[in-house]
């Protein structure tokens, strides 16, 4: 695990396009900056540096999407104005509305939040500005923004990295979460991500003969997918609400109306599964009577066709149950509660979450349809297990880099409770996995008795019994 440098670091000074002229006696990197690199090995160092704003619970707030536990992370550190001004663009970042985020993050860039007459006004390169990138690369990515994002890799390379590595020691200084990825072509040459067509709304009908058999991840019989046209050819797409950017395989690259712009080095999901391979950019996706033009995907070790948060949320208005799936900016959702994206700062991570009542607690779950919960309703990963948790532990056989090996596991059951519905009595699968980041996960399972509202305008999600538009079940 790299280092994780807190938001009580210096905000950066950063110009939109070049460093500023500097007076003899100002220094151009941050002293701290510097003291805190210098720390950290040359391997370290080259396999990339996370540099995080907040405290370890904040960030993990980001990761979970719980805006609450940003906000107490925020508390615990009350008076402090930058980690006030992180919890903002956080608490925007969670809900996906990454337009006011950007609003913020813009000011860090142009005043680094510091008042014009601060006596003690900080160095152009520091912590904290980095940070501000970083999170901006990733709202650019999560939004589609192939573009803009790739203009924060291409400014933090050539503006923040020569400085830094001319320094003795820090010669193999990178940013974790700007080497996700890079560019094979110039951000300028990348259209915009578009859609047309979903003024009013419309449904697709869902159907359950596909099923998804991964080498590399779980085998899943009974989930959804949906006919969509790729290029003016029918395909049936899975619904990965666990993940970030839509998935393709790796011979479809080939086609002229793919154009790869880059590649991406990671890409994970709800349940962690690494992802790797080209970044292309797709001419055309129908989606029903919405056409959706420059669609970014990554072309990997898939055998068959994802849509990620990225392409759903250009949907606008979305909902779901077992037999279709409606959308469009005209769909009454009428929902309260803010919706959850869990993410990683750099965007190469995201997934839905909704709040879950089990063994008497309130908790955020990741949603992912390509999960069909036919043995159990929850999955969790955790790394370790108490000593009185080891005694109801199992062995199983699993999938690691091709081969079967025998992993830990156990089973929990308890009371489920979603928005005061009672499911009764459900059973929880438990693996010990040090690899995949601690997470609990909900399939299909979700859509039992109640359909599921996603207001991406808005940022609002929510349930509703089925076959029903009335109010929503109670938060």
């Amino acid at each position: 695990m790299f280092k994780k440098y807190r938001s009580l670091l210096y905000p950066l000074l950063l110009n939109s396009v070049l460093l500023p002229q500097l007076k003899a006696d100002k220094p151009l990197i941050s002293p701290r900056l510097i003291e805190l690199l210098k720390q950290q090995t040359p391997e370290t160092l080259k396999n990339g540096i996370e540099i995080r704003p907040g405290d370890e619970e904040m960030q993990r707030g980001v990761l979970e999407g719980d805006d609450l536990l940003i906000d107490k992370a925020a508390n615990a550190l009350k008076g402090n104005n930058l980690v006030s001004q992180y919890a903002k663009i956080d608490k925007l970042r969670v809900k996906g509305d990454y337009q006011n985020a950007n609003k913020l993050l813009d000011i860090c860039g142009k005043t680094f939040f510091q008042k014009p007459d601060d006596p003690n006004p900080l160095p152009p390169v520091s912590g904290v500005g980095m940070t501000c990138q970083q999170i901006l690369a990733g709202n650019y990515f999560l939004d589609g923004n192939l573009k803009d994002w790739g203009k924060i890799l291409h400014f933090v390379r050539n503006v923040y990295y020569p400085p830094i590595r001319k320094i003795s020691g820090l010669e193999q200084f990178s940013l974790t979460d700007i080497e996700m990825g890079r560019l094979s072509v110039s951000p300028d040459s990348i259209p915009l991500f578009t859609i047309t067509g979903i003024d009013h709304q419309q449904s697709i009908p869902l159907q359950y003969n596909v099923q998804i058999k991964e080498d590399h991840r779980r085998f899943a019989e009974n989930v959804p997918s949906a006919m969509i046209s790729l290029n003016r050819k029918e395909v049936p797409f899975f619904l990965e609400t666990g993940a970030a950017i839509g998935k393709l395989p790796k011979a479809w690259s080939h086609s002229p109306h793919v154009h790869i712009i880059g590649h991406l080095d990671r890409s994970t999901n709800a349940a962690s599964e690494f992802f790797s391979g080209d970044l292309g950019i797709v001419d055309e996706l129908k989606i029903g009577k919405a056409v959706l033009k420059n669609v970014p995907f990554l072309f990997t070790d898939v055998s068959q066709a994802y849509l990620g948060l990225m392409i759903l949320q250009k949907l606008g208005k979305i909902k779901i149950d077992k037999q279709q799936m409606t959308f469009g900016k005209d769909i009454n959702c009428n929902c309260q509660q803010d919706i959850h994206l869990g993410s990683a700062l750099g965007g190469d991570f995201q997934t839905l979450k909704y709040p879950i009542t089990w063994q008497g607690k309130t908790s955020l779950v990741a949603i992912d349809l390509t999960e069909d919960n036919s043995d159990f309703t929850l999955w969790t990963f955790k790394p370790d297990f108490t000593k009185e948790e080891q005694e109801t532990t199992f062995q199983f056989p699993t999938k690691e880099n091709n081969k079967t090996v025998l992993s830990q596991g156990r089973i929990v059951k308890s009371d489920l409770s979603i928005d005061g519905i009672n499911y009764g009595v459900r059973e929880e699968f438990i693996a010990k996995d040090t690899i995949q980041d601690p997470a609990t996960i909900m399939g299909l399972f979700i859509l039992n008795k109640v359909t599921l509202y996603l207001d991406f305008i808005n940022h609002k999600a929510c349930l509703k019994p089925n076959n029903s538009d009335a109010t929503p079940i109670s938060q």
